[in-house]
């Protein structure tokens, strides 16, 4: 795929429509350039919620239990627990 695009007098740049579905970008959302050695711009569309998740839950799950430290209910029953206790003093 190959389009022209034309620079505005601010600097805006449009990309054509079949390169934004194509890349998957959204309305107002942000997008890295970098200028490699040819001089060529790269255009960087960031990571999407499901791949960060997906690579998150890859990782967390390659980590030991007694390493990963309290879950979210553990920590809530952990602070009650110091709350009760502190009250009981």
């Amino acid at each position: 795929m190959k389009y022209t695009s034309s620079i505005t007098s601010k600097g805006t740049i449009t990309i054509a429509a079949p390169l934004r579905k194509e890349l998957g970008l959204k309305t107002g959302q942000k997008v890295s350039l970098t200028l490699d050695n040819n001089r060529q711009v790269i255009i960087n569309t960031g990571t999407k919620v499901e791949e960060f998740e997906n690579l998150r839950d890859e990782i967390v799950n390659k980590i030991p239990t007694h390493k990963k430290g309290l879950t979210d209910q553990a920590l809530k029953q952990a602070t009650a627990k110091a709350w009760v206790s502190k009250y009981n003093e």
